[in-house]
């Protein structure tokens, strides 16, 4: 996967919050204050400490200390990390790091990184990580290391997850969450689409195990190489080596389709049914 890679959606919540903060770093009416500052005029640098403060277009960012370039093109701020900000629609957004940076002349394109136990909260919403770096002016964003996101339509826990735009990729998948269909999966790598915070399309591979519940909630597990889940066919189709269990029989097969609003099951390539078993 490529360094700035997709991902599920609240990384936007990341992207946001930066963007105000580098708004502020480079708006005129934008304050600095810390309880000390000093300046060296032979590399164009500030640097601040204690209670550093940066404040301006209706957000602020907070640290224990900081360093910037005068021209705006490279700012740090480290210790303890916090900021706070309220999105276009009147969304409070938080963020809480061990430090952040930005480096680029211009607000579109430039890189921002927040590293160490890294928080971002909107509402409900809430994704931690090790690492997150997004650039500004897009959508392009990437989180890696212990990710947790728990977001309105679903939930993930992977290696490293990425979104751009309407496309997201993840690593490592531990478990991930579909709310509306109650699909949880885990593989070692997935890639979709989202419609706002509803994913309407997933393909995963590696080592692939979903559990799904019917309407009367017995689940059903399924197991195989890959699996390709569509919110508009109403499916999942599981294909290699694939393994079904379900209370008192178990279904091998090349690859089966999943409906998922019926619980019925199409096999395909030599099934094999096993009744009076459950394993799991």
């Amino acid at each position: 996967m490529a360094n700035v890679k997709k991902l599920p959606a609240p990384l936007v919540i990341c992207a946001l919050a930066v963007s105000f903060l580098c708004a502020a770093v480079y708006a005129d009416d934008a304050t600095l204050t810390a309880d000390s500052m000093k300046y060296d005029p032979a590399t164009g640098m500030i640097t601040a400490e204690g209670s550093v403060r940066l404040t301006g277009l209706g957000g602020e960012l907070t640290g224990d200390s900081g360093r910037g370039a005068v021209s705006g093109s490279d700012f740090e701020m480290k210790g303890n990390v916090r900021g706070r900000f309220t999105d276009k629609d009147g969304s409070v957004i938080s963020i809480k790091c061990a430090a952040a940076s930005m480096k680029g002349r211009e607000i579109a394109g430039s890189v921002v990184t927040a590293s160490g136990d890294v928080e971002l909260t909107r509402g409900k919403e809430i994704l931690t990580a090790d690492v997150v770096r997004w650039t500004l002016g897009g959508a392009a964003y990437s989180a890696d290391g212990q990710v947790l996101g728990n977001f309105t339509g679903y939930s993930i826990d992977a290696d490293s997850v990425s979104r751009d735009a309407d496309r997201f990729e993840a690593d490592g998948v531990r478990k991930f969450y579909e709310a509306s269909k109650k699909i949880t999966m885990s593989a070692s790598q997935a890639e979709g689409a989202l419609n706002g915070n509803e994913v309407t399309e997933m393909t995963a591979s590696g080592g692939v195990v979903a559990t799904v519940p019917d309407r009367s909630g017995r689940m059903t597990r399924l197991s195989g190489s890959s699996a390709v889940y569509s919110l508009a066919r109403g499916t999942l189709v599981v294909s290699g080596r694939v393994i079904v269990t379900q209370t008192g029989r178990s279904l091998k097969s090349d690859s089966i389709v999943y409906f998922l609003d019926s619980g019925h099951i199409d096999a395909h390539g030599s099934p094999s049914l096993t009744f009076g078993t459950d394993r799991r």
